[in-house]
């Protein structure tokens, strides 16, 4: 079993692999700092980079590619005032994202070995690149458009689930999360590019049902984002595409790797024989 030998136990073998997941946390921190003059009352147009936030841009995309924007087209036939089961889907569909990547980081440590580089490769990379995304072009989700007056009417429902769960203290929690969140961090969607990641980087050591559970996580996630006015269509995509980055950045370093094979040949090669002393 991968691990064994080593003398640190199975806690301290998680937090080290978790550590890496820092330069996530603080690239988060980085970019929610360079887009604080954007939050509300600070009365800014730009973030202290100089980029100005794009409202309209992504909710035009929506509406050239489906004719009307998809979350203000959901709700008005989904929300009615009170919550449904599809709301408590949802909700813990959106509460998942925080957890499949330490989760999957576990996974790899402990079971997946060999393949923990590459997965740190990706997630990495999958990440960094969505926050200068964020930082390069901050963009309001839908909900935020929705309050400025525009767009049609969108609320942020994404913890409003739980209410119909009878977890309403959970639905506490996500609100103070996200009102300690980045509120224009919409572009590209890290939630819906966290669940391909999971999927792709999943799909060959799984079989085809895990496969089509994979599947539908994904496409789950996008139809949550949306639907709960926490994302675009459009943000979706874009966090397919810096997904698929991630995954280039695996297979880097998957080739970077020496392959056990090559290290058995290296292992079994005898040393030179030194020419200057007598056979």
């Amino acid at each position: 079993m991968p691990g064994s030998g080593t003398r640190h136990g199975p806690v301290a073998q998680l937090l080290i692999a978790w550590s890496p997941l820092s330069v996530i946390l603080v690239a988060y921190w980085l970019a929610q700092w360079v887009t604080k003059p954007l939050g509300a009352g600070d009365g800014q147009l730009t973030n202290r980079l100089g980029a100005p936030l794009h409202v309209l841009g992504p909710a035009r995309a929506d509406d050239a590619i489906f004719g009307a924007v998809p979350s203000v087209c959901l709700q008005s036939r989904l929300v009615d005032g009170t919550t449904h089961w599809w709301d408590a889907v949802a909700a813990v569909v959106y509460v998942t994202h925080f957890l499949v990547i330490p989760l999957l980081t576990a996974l790899a440590w402990f079971r997946l070995r060999d393949r923990f580089g590459e997965w740190l490769a990706a997630v990495l990379t999958m990440s960094v690149v969505g926050v200068i995304g964020y930082v390069a072009y901050p963009a309001a989700p839908p909900w935020l458009a929705s309050e400025r007056g525009d767009i049609g009417e969108v609320d942020r429902i994404s913890g409003a689930g739980w209410g119909h769960l009878g977890l309403d203290w959970v639905t506490s929690v996500v609100d103070l999360g996200q009102g300690a969140s980045n509120p224009v961090a919409a572009m590209p969607s890290l939630h819906a590019g966290a669940a391909l990641l999971t999927a792709l980087f999943l799909w060959s050591s799984t079989g085809p049902r895990l496969r089509a559970v994979l599947v539908a996580y994904a496409a789950a996630m996008a139809l949550t984002l949306v639907y709960t006015g926490e994302h675009y269509v459009v943000d979706v995509l874009a966090g397919w595409l810096v997904a698929g980055a991630g995954m280039f950045a695996a297979g880097l370093a998957r080739s970077a790797r020496p392959r056990a094979g090559d290290r058995r040949r290296t292992a079994e090669v005898p040393p030179a024989r030194d020419a200057r002393r007598s056979p």
